[in-house]
């Protein structure tokens, strides 16, 4: 990574344009005293640029891109995993039924219990996902296999059995001495054996201490749903959201506060990590291809919301809100201060919005004819901005409305 100092206003977009041009990707930008401090370095290997090498061209499981909810049951194997809040992993089976794991241990939460790195061996063993840098198994199964498969590679297995876990638990991230102690006590297997020579009930006793040595504490396993439900009647439920709304409009108002150059669209070529970042945040399976000019208003939101420890909706269309798949959000009968505005485009010939553009944000005011909404990509930044209630073209014909006020769900 380079780091670049001092740099003025002025002179921002500029240098933000040749790290671009000379192929590589801005990876933090910071205002300081002296100016802007940018940090930036190679784009990843065999990608065209940064903003598609995190993330794949289509998502991992159909049923993320569809109105319709999964079907109903409990999920079966799991096929996606990642990472939807501190301590907290989100798992999807192949129709789109969601369970959460948190708490717990880390290795737990992973179903990882020898806390394999991820990388091209975890894929290889089954990992669906990671968590930044451990590797996420769809069961824990999965992930006991894995151990005993590393043992047997290549740069293990003409190992003996300490300095296999020297390998595994290096000296400078672990007490070597006392984790290769403790498997040969667990084990009675003799640490000067090769792991080569161990019968396979001898490295699964091996894969066993490991689990318990890297700490497998269980937490808890639930459905990906909101924790309650609003409370009380109509009434009750507006007053009570307007209170509530505070969490997300805290994060909303703190990114609306930033330089206009961080919450801004960049002029190509260059892309703004920060709103980059939202996607990454919002649906980590979606390829914004035309980088910060793609529209980011659900991925803002999505972002807010997360952010505040609330559900997203793992998908980067305004459309997702009004799915609602998860049952995350209320329905309210007219907007209110937090509320999420979700605006149609036309065609309305599809009454479950599958596919079309729409937007969508936060409600600040409102009128009897108009919403004035803070959110993303409203004039290409996060601001305030008022739009009618309904739009009509020249002859007459609806061509944009407000079809949905959704609450997130108040614990």
């Amino acid at each position: 990574m380079t780091t670049i100092t001092g740099v003025p206003e002025s002179e921002l977009n500029k240098v933000l344009r040749l790290i671009a041009l000379d192929g590589f990707t801005v990876i933090s930008i910071d205002k300081k005293d002296g100016g802007y401090t940018v940090v930036y370095g190679p784009a990843p290997s065999g990608s065209a640029s940064a903003r598609t090498a995190w993330m794949p061209t289509r998502p991992p499981v159909a049923n993320m891109d569809e109105p319709t909810p999964p079907p109903a049951g409990q999920p079966g194997e799991f096929v996606h995993a990642r990472v939807i809040a501190p301590k907290t992993i989100l798992y999807i089976d192949g129709a789109g039924r969601e369970q959460v794991r948190e708490s717990g241990s880390r290795s737990w939460r992973n179903c990882n219990p020898g806390n394999i790195r991820k990388g091209d061996f975890s894929v290889n063993c089954g990992a669906i996902g990671d968590d930044g840098s451990f590797a996420i198994f769809p069961d824990e199964a999965v992930g006991m296999a894995a151990i005993v498969a590393l043992l047997k590679t290549a740069s293990y297995a003409r190992l003996t059995l300490k300095d296999a876990i020297f390998r595994y638990a290096p000296p400078n991230e672990n007490d070597s001495d006392q984790y290769a102690r403790q498997i040969g006590i667990d084990t009675g297997i003799a640490l000067t054996a090769v792991l080569s020579s161990l019968t396979k009930p001898e490295l699964d006793k091996v894969a066993r201490t490991i689990r318990k040595i890297e700490g497998w504490i269980e937490g808890t396993v639930r459905a990906n749903a909101p924790p309650a439900p609003l409370l009380g009647q109509a009434s009750d439920t507006l007053s009570s959201a307007a209170s509530a709304a505070n969490d997300w409009m805290t994060v909303a108002s703190r990114e609306a506060a930033l330089p206009a150059v961080e919450r801004t669209q960049w002029d190509d070529p260059g892309e703004n990590p920060r709103i980059l970042r939202y996607f990454e945040v919002c649906a980590p399976w979606f390829d914004p291809v035309g980088g910060d000019e793609v529209d980011w208003c659900a991925a803002f939101v999505n972002y807010c919301l997360v952010g505040s420890g609330h559900m997203g909706t793992n998908h980067p269309g305004a459309r997702s809100f009004y799915w609602n798949k998860n049952n995350q959000f209320r329905k309210l009968p007219r907007p209110v201060f937090g509320a999420i505005g979700v605006r149609r485009y036309a065609p309305f010939g599809d009454p479950a919005w599958a596919t079309g553009p729409g937007h969508v944000g936060f409600v600040m005011r409102w009128t009897d004819t108009s919403v004035t909404l803070l959110g993303g990509n409203q004039s290409r930044t996060i601001k305030e901005m008022t739009y009618p209630l309904t739009e009509r073209d020249a002859s007459g014909a609806v061509s944009s409305e407000f079809v949905a006020w959704m609450m997130p769900v108040i614990i």
